[in-house]
């Protein structure tokens, strides 16, 4: 059977909707409980098999850092002569340049593995969610790296627990690739990572405890480890030495969306930081006196909601709340249970993004502060109970300085 000819031809599909009796069926782990009835189907190892691909898949987990280390990655090997696949948050981009829009950070292992054979990457450089592990989004991949960036809390209405959580993460370093985590080694099998324990397979295992590179163009000690980890990733895939593979990574100005200065009077910063742990690293990077406008995610882990009103309670001078993506839950109820956590600091509740922005510069403005807008970074959009309406806080800070 040639597998190649089917996939050139738009012959095999993951949906049994599309099946006919010209098409081949995909069956996936996500698939298979409404496939029962399909005999004749290919996996997806089989399918990656056949295609002969050269490329060299490299996953990066994390609960933050996982974008920014796949883009400084990307960008060193593209700068080493290298043809790259980046794909997660931002969508998929092939040399830098954006080919297809965001979908979710790991989407199902058929649009992976098209999106492989269509632009034959000598690296795929994907990001992979603690979702799509235990759905096994990433059927049949053997991955030639692995990275851990970080570990902290996040996603609990789905995994229920931290430790949950955190088995989701160990299962993705269970095999022999090469694993770099940042982290300290303890025993033969057992790295900490932020505090937690990990239990991975040791073999071609590699521990960061502290930064390769001091000199980078993005703010925050935190972006330092991830683009540590892109260049040590970097050094064995490639066997350039670390120093040259340092003034590359130094040429690297950063993410769109990842402390992302998109204006200077006022100085305004926008980032992705959605969690405690993403909010502590970001707001405790930037120096002076800081305006905070952020909110959180409605029908998500609401544990979190607590924590992230203290940590820019710690960090913040003033704060304003607002809606992020409230999806079916009320975002003034949402901004409520951020307000638990915030205790010395003032604060207002404009649940309004744009008006909260507008708000937000006319203070910055007016106290010298610096704006930091949390939570969206890059994103396009604003979910409300299934539908996305178009919003950007980097369009919006924007129109409201002119």
């Amino acid at each position: 059977m040639d597998l190649i000819h089917y996939l050139n031809n738009n012959l095999i599909t993951d949906n049994t909707k599309e099946l006919d009796s010209s098409k081949l069926f995909l069956k996936t782990s996500q698939n298979a409980k409404y496939s029962t009835h399909i005999k004749n189907f290919i996996i997806p190892k089989e399918l990656l098999n056949s295609l002969n691909l050269k490329t060299k898949f490299v996953g990066i987990t994390g609960t933050n850092g996982k974008t920014t280390t796949a883009f400084v990655l990307g960008y060193i090997l593209n700068s080493l002569g290298f043809s790259v696949g980046i794909q997660g948050t931002e969508g998929f981009y092939f040399n830098g340049e954006k080919k297809e829009a965001k979908t979710l950070t790991t989407p199902p292992i058929f649009t992976t593995i098209k999106r492989a054979f269509k632009y034959k990457p000598d690296f795929f450089i994907m990001e992979v969610s603690s979702h799509a592990i235990v759905q096994e989004r990433i059927e049949g991949i053997e991955f030639d790296a692995k990275i851990l960036t970080s570990f902290s809390q996040d996603h609990l209405d789905f995994h229920k627990s931290m430790e949950d959580y955190k088995k989701a993460k160990e299962l993705f370093f269970k095999d022999e690739s090469i694993k770099i985590v940042k982290g300290k080694k303890i025993f033969d099998k057992e790295i900490e990572v932020d505090g937690y324990i990990f239990n991975v397979n040791p073999k071609n295992l590699y521990g960061l405890e502290k930064p390769l590179i001091d000199e980078i163009k993005m703010a925050g000690e935190f972006n330092k480890m991830n683009f540590s980890l892109a260049l040590k990733a970097a050094e064995i895939l490639s066997g350039e030495s670390l120093d040259n593979l340092k003034e590359i990574a130094k040429r690297f100005s950063g993410v769109p969306g990842r402390m992302e200065i998109v204006s200077n009077n006022p100085l305004v910063i926008i980032d992705f930081a959605h969690t405690p742990d993403g909010m502590e690293k970001v707001l405790g990077a930037v120096e002076g006196k800081k305006i905070v406008v952020f909110g959180a995610g409605g029908d998500r882990d609401k544990d979190k909601r607590t924590l992230m009103g203290e940590v820019a309670d710690k960090f913040a001078d003033f704060i304003i709340l607002t809606e992020d993506n409230p999806r079916c839950e009320s975002a003034k109820d949402i901004a409520k249970d951020i307000a638990k956590g915030i205790k010395k600091t003032p604060f207002e509740i404009i649940l309004n993004r744009k008006e909260a922005i507008k708000k937000a510069l006319k203070v910055a403005k007016e106290k010298n502060m610096t704006l930091m807008i949390l939570g969206k970074g890059d994103e396009n959009y604003i979910e409300y109970c299934g539908k996305k309406i178009y919003y950007s806080d980097r369009e919006e800070v924007k129109k409201c300085l002119k």
